[in-house]
């Protein structure tokens, strides 16, 4: 069991979530899946839950204070069973996230230890984005891919039995607006975590299980590696 405390981060379709379940599962810590956690406050009715069900329902934006309310909520549950370590997977995804993240942090005496960026080529993202099925209800959000993770039933969501679809930004003509897109916004988040040496570059073209066993290594030795040269 890790007391380490990691953020996972790549482009869509470099398969974080994915990853994250596998290295909570080999660290035995938890997956803070932001997505996950504010549908979980939703259904359980907490008081955060009540104050992101209408963004959720209406498909805006989460404002970062009340999802960072959301993952102390999570910290705070996990700390009670005596786990200390997490991965954080969706969340910082900019610069001015990863700041207000650190600060709270700060505050706790707390601090992420590593950064695994999942270095995935465009065109991987791209066939991947292409066989990628999603649930459509938005307090459901259960993601699969017709290859590499299908759902028990074609094209039914395990989870709550609605019919599968491919999301609107995952149709191919827009799936390269959505990679400038990431790159733009998150190049300054990567700059920032390489300032303070805890950001590690791990190649995301290869299998599922060669991917894993790449960000494995990196949690368990703490190694940094830098992006390769081009």
């Amino acid at each position: 069991m890790s007391d380490k405390r990691y953020v996972l981060l790549g482009p869509p379709g470099a398969g974080k979530g994915t990853q994250a379940e596998k290295l909570c599962g080999e660290l035995k810590i938890p997956h803070l899946a932001t997505g996950d956690l504010l549908r979980a406050a939703v259904a359980n009715q907490t008081p955060v839950g009540l104050e992101v069900k209408p963004f959720m329902e209406s498909g805006r934006l989460v404002p970062d204070e009340v999802v960072i309310n959301v993952l102390m909520e999570a910290i705070e549950t996990a700390k009670k069973k005596k786990l200390s370590g997490y991965v954080l997977d969706g969340f910082p995804r900019t610069f001015r996230q990863a700041e207000a993240l650190e600060k709270v942090l700060k505050k706790r005496k707390e601090k992420i230890d590593l950064v695994i960026l999942i270095d995935t080529p465009d065109e991987v993202i791209q066939e991947r984005l292409s066989t990628r099925r999603s649930c459509p209800d938005p307090l459901c959000g259960a993601v699969y891919n017709i290859k590499s993770k299908p759902p028990k039933k074609a094209n039914v969501c395990d989870l709550c039995g609605k019919q599968l679809v491919i999301r609107s930004d995952d149709q191919p003509e827009t799936i390269r607006v959505r990679q400038k897109q990431y790159w733009h916004d998150t190049a300054p988040l990567v700059d920032f975590y390489e300032r303070r040496g805890n950001l590690c570059h791990v190649p995301g073209d290869g299998s599922l299980e060669e991917v894993a066993e790449l960000i494995l290594q990196a949690a368990q030795t703490g190694i940094r590696r830098k992006a390769p040269r081009k």
